[in-house]
């Protein structure tokens, strides 16, 4: 994103050199600038839908996993249970990190990002372990 950033703002610069008045590199400056915002705003609106799409596919595994523990008995139904219940709650921490990212900007989105991806992958581990150890049990 950074190397974006300065390569519009380089370019905006090179083309200035074309340029006659200081209006007119005022101008391409500022277009230049306005085309980085434009291309960092789709970038997070597809990570929000990237999102969205992940986190509504894993309200499905866990509602099958849930169906999966009603099954079984003793230990294991209470172990399936308290993993899903771990994993509900990394999901709602995951929806409510989504709504702040959908408030914010700048630089603060580009390390909401890092922070969310990193939180996803943790979440996307847990449900993997979750998975194979009720495999295990059946």
């Amino acid at each position: 994103m950074k190397y974006f950033v300065l390569s519009l703002i380089a370019l905006s610069f090179s083309l200035s050199s074309f340029a006659t008045t200081k209006e007119e590199v005022q101008k391409k400056t500022g277009e230049a600038v306005s085309a980085a915002a434009d291309y960092s705003k789709e970038q997070k609106e597809q990570f929000q839908k990237d999102m969205e799409v992940k986190l509504a596919d894993l309200k499905s595994e866990i509602a099958e996993l849930k169906k999966s523990a009603s099954d079984k008995t003793g230990e294991a139904k209470t172990e399936m249970k308290e993993q899903i219940k771990a994993l509900e709650k990394k999901q709602d921490e995951m929806k409510k990190d989504l709504a702040k990212l959908k408030k914010s900007s700048g630089k603060a989105w580009s390390e909401m990002k890092a922070g969310m991806s990193k939180a996803w992958d943790s979440l996307s581990e847990s449900y993997e372990k979750a998975k194979a150890e009720f495999k295990e049990t059946k």
